[in-house]
């Protein structure tokens, strides 16, 4: 039988870190504060991105946000921020060749969702909706630093590639507005916006 080593966790864990730590250092530089809001696809912006405003206000997003867009600057009173991919986008390309994220709609996501566990990604993830208010549950995502900054503004990988899956299924803008970390179990408290 022939077998291939696997990376070393902690290599692999090192790997996320570095780019998080970048993001955090950018977002720092700038002195972003606000909660991510991560967008859907338009005619216009062909991948997800994950806009990170200067601060949580209720600042528009700019209309004409495309691929190539990455610094609001503010003009024609615009949330200032920036719009990057999300950490998750990678993973969930991979994620959709066992389920499809983009043709469900949110009445079947949960079901959806459990191919985070069935991977090994996650130990649980649940989804529940009212009409303004989401929430995300997952259980300790592997190589997930809970920095609840992070989590706030450019989530890890796994919870990432999770709130991606949302924002195909609903084809809206999802504001995260809190995040709790309790023990092993992160919950992503999310606003669906038009």
């Amino acid at each position: 039988m022939i077998t291939e080593k696997s990376i070393p966790q902690r290599i692999s864990e090192t790997q996320i870190q570095g780019n998080l730590h970048a993001v955090t250092t950018i977002t720092q530089a700038l002195n972003l504060t606000g909660n991510a809001i991560f967008l859907p696809t338009t005619g216009i912006l062909t991948k997800e991105r994950v806009f990170i405003p200067l601060n949580n206000t209720q600042r528009k997003i700019s209309e004409s946000l495309d691929d190539d867009f990455v610094f609001s600057t503010g003009q024609g009173g615009e949330s200032l921020g920036i719009a990057l991919q999300p950490s998750g986008f990678p993973m969930l390309q991979e994620l959709e060749k066992e389920a499809d994220f983009t043709n469900t709609n949110l009445d079947a996501i949960e079901e959806k969702l459990q191919t985070f566990i069935g991977m090994n990604l996650l130990k649980s993830i649940s989804f529940t909706q009212n009409e303004k208010d989401w929430r995300l549950t997952v259980e300790k995502p592997l190589l997930c630093p809970n920095n609840i900054l992070l989590c706030r503004q450019y989530p890890c990988p796994t919870c990432s590639a999770a709130l991606i899956a949302l924002t195909r299924s609903s084809k809206q803008k999802i504001r995260i507005n809190d995040v709790i970390i309790e023990g092993k179990k992160t919950a992503f408290h999310l606003r669906p916006e038009d």
